[in-house]
C-alpha cells in the first residue's frame, strides 16, 4: 500500500504544480491588463517593476490554490480512469474513498500551507505590493520631447524643439518659454541648436543653447505693467537647468497601508474587529447621553414651564393661540431650531455608525477568506477527484473545459457575496461561506456516484430515468407480463 500511496501522489503533484502555475499566471496577466497604461511609460527601473510582478504574482497563489487543486483532481483520475488504473484498483477489493486516502491527505497538509501562507506571508506581500503599486501609478510619466510640438511635463515651462538628430542628444530650433514665476510668460528664449544631457542621478536635465537671444520682461512694481520694459540679449553659449526631481518615483511609507485588511493576520483582525465593536457601544452610549442632556431635557423644561404657567397642559394649537404673533414666530422659530439640530446630530450619529459597520464586515470578510480558501481546497478535492473518475478522461481537453465552469461558478457566487457583504447587505459569516457550503453536498452525491460506478454522463441511463417517469406503472407490468408469455412461447 506505500507503494501505491507514492505512485498516486507523484500522479498528482505534477498537475497540481502545472495548474497552479497556470492560474496564478493568468490572474497576473488580469493584473498586467488592467494596470499596463498606468505602468508603462514612466522610466521605472526593472528592479523596481521585478519586485512588483513578483509580490503581485505571489499574491495570487491563494487564490488560485481551489481552482488548481479542482482541475489537478479531474486530470489526475480522469488519467486512472483512461488508462483502466482506477478499475484495477477497485477490482483488488480497494474502494474509491480508499484510492482518494494519500492525496486527501496531501490536501490536508496543502489546506494547511495555504492558511498559514494567507495566515503569516501573504498581509507582507500585500504591503509590499500595495505599497509600490501606489508609488508606480503616482509616478510621472518620462521625460519625452517630441519634435515641432510645445512639451509642458516641467512644472513652469514650455519647450519646442524643431528638430532632433539621430544622436539623441543635439537639438536644432528651441524654443522655451519659462513661466517659473508664475508671472505669466516674462522669460524667452531662443536658439539655433543645443544639446541635450540628463545629470548622473537624473535629477536634473542639461539644455545647453547656442547662438541663440533671451528676451525678459521686467516686472519689479506696478509701474512695470504699464511699461512694460524688457531685457534683450544675444548669447553664443547658454547653460539652463531643469528640475526633473519630480519624475522619480518617490517611496510612501509603508506604515500609512498597515491598517487595510489585507495588510493584517487572523490575530490582528480580531484585534481590530474588537475595537469597532467597542466604538459602536460607546457610540450608541454617546448618542443616548447627548441626545437626552442637549434635546429631550429642553422638550421636558420646555412643557415644564407651559404647565407651570398655565397650571394645566395645553394643546399646541391652544397655546399657540394664546401667544402674540411675535412670541408665536420666536416659538416656532425655536422649535424648528431644535429640530434641525436634532436632526443633523442623528444624521452625523448615523453616518459614523454606518461607516463602523461597513469598516467591521470588511475586517470580518478578511478574517472569514483566510479559512474559507483552506476549506474550498479540501471541498473541490471531493468535486475533483469522483468526477475525474467518473468522466474517465485526463490531459487538458475535456477537465479543463469541465473545472473551469465549476470554478466560474464557485468564483462568482463567492466574489457577489462577498461584495454584498462588503456593502453592508449580507452577513459576512454567510457571504464567505455560502460557496463552500454549496459545493460541499455537491462533492459528496459526486462521491457517491463515483464510488458505485454509476453512469453519470451516459445519455440512455437518463432516457431510462425519464421513461420510467413518463411510461404509467400498469403499462410497464402489462408489457413485461406480454414479454415473458413470448419467450415461454
Amino acid at each position: 500500500m506505500k507503494t501505491l500511496h507514492i505512485y498516486l501522489i507523484k500522479k498528482y503533484i505534477p498537475p497540481f504544480i502545472g495548474t497552479l502555475f497556470i492560474a496564478v499566471f493568468v490572474f497576473f496577466m488580469v493584473f498586467v491588463f488592467t494596470y499596463i497604461d498606468e505602468i508603462a511609460g514612466k522610466g521605472i527601473e526593472t528592479w523596481t517593476l521585478t519586485q512588483l510582478f513578483l509580490y503581485t504574482f505571489l499574491m495570487f497563489i491563494p487564490t488560485s490554490m481551489p481552482l488548481a487543486v479542482l482541475l489537478s483532481s479531474i486530470m489526475t483520475f480522469g488519467n486512472l480512469g483512461e488508462n483502466y488504473e482506477l478499475a484495477a484498483m477497485k477490482s483488488s477489493g480497494l474502494s474509491l474513498l480508499r484510492i482518494m486516502r494519500p492525496m486527501l491527505v496531501f490536501i490536508f497538509f496543502l489546506s494547511a500551507f495555504c492558511f498559514s501562507f494567507s495566515n503569516y506571508t501573504l498581509p507582507y506581500i500585500h504591503l509590499k505590493q500595495a505599497s509600490m503599486l501606489y508609488d508606480v501609478r503616482g509616478a510621472k510619466p518620462t521625460l519625452n520631447i517630441k519634435e515641432s510640438v510645445f512639451y509642458n511635463g516641467i512644472e513652469g515651462y514650455s519647450i519646442r524643439v524643431g528638430k532632433k538628430e539621430t544622436d539623441g542628444q543635439t537639438i536644432r530650433n528651441i524654443l522655451i518659454y519659462d513661466h517659473s514665476e508664475k508671472r505669466g510668460n516674462i522669460v524667452q528664449m531662443y536658439a539655433d541648436s543645443g544639446r541635450l544631457q540628463t545629470s548622473g542621478n537624473k535629477n536634473a536635465m542639461i539644455m545647453t543653447l547656442f547662438n541663440g537671444n533671451r528676451y525678459q520682461q521686467v516686472l519689479n512694481d506696478n509701474s512695470d505693467v504699464q511699461r512694460r520694459p524688457m531685457i534683450s540679449a544675444s548669447y553664443e553659449k547658454q547653460v539652463v537647468f531643469f528640475d526633473l526631481s519630480a519624475f522619480q518615483m518617490k517611496r510612501t511609507d509603508e506604515e500609512l497601508f498597515r491598517n487595510n485588511a489585507e495588510m493584517m493576520n487572523v490575530s490582528q483582525l480580531n484585534n481590530y474587529i474588537d475595537t469597532i465593536k467597542k466604538e459602536q457601544h460607546e457610540l450608541s452610549d454617546n448618542i443616548t447621553e447627548n441626545f437626552t442632556k442637549f434635546f429631550n431635557a429642553r422638550a421636558v423644561k420646555a412643557s415644564r414651564q407651559t404647565d407651570s404657567l398655565n397650571r394645566n397642559m395645553q394643546s399646541i394649537h391652544d397655546y399657540l393661540r394664546s401667544l402674540d404673533p411675535v412670541a408665536k414666530d420666536q416659538v416656532i422659530e425655536n422649535a424648528l431650531n431644535q429640530a434641525r439640530s436634532s436632526s443633523a446630530f442623528l444624521d452625523g450619529k448615523v453616518h459614523d455608525a454606518e461607516t463602523n459597520v461597513l469598516d467591521k464586515a470588511k475586517f470580518e470578510v478578511n478574517w472569514h477568506k483566510k479559512f474559507t480558501l483552506s476549506f474550498a481546497c479540501i471541498v473541490l478535492f471531493f468535486v475533483g477527484a469522483p468526477l475525474g473518475a467518473i468522466v474517465r478522461k485526463g490531459g487538458l481537453g475535456m477537465p479543463v473545459v469541465i473545472s473551469v465552469i465549476l470554478f466560474i461558478i464557485y468564483h462568482v457566487i463567492s466574489f457577489s457575496c462577498e461584495k454584498m457583504a462588503l456593502e453592508g447587505k449580507m452577513s459576512p459569516v454567510v457571504a464567505m461561506w455560502i460557496g463552500p457550503l454549496l459545493f460541499l453536498p455537491f462533492g459528496m452525491w459526486l462521491s457517491y456516484k463515483a464510488a458505485r460506478d454509476s453512469a453519470l454522463f451516459e445519455v440512455k441511463s437518463y432516457f431510462k430515468f425519464i421513461n420510467y417517469l413518463v411510461i404509467p406503472p400498469i403499462v410497464r407490468v402489462l408489457f413485461a407480463k406480454k414479454l415473458k408469455e413470448d419467450i415461454e412461447e
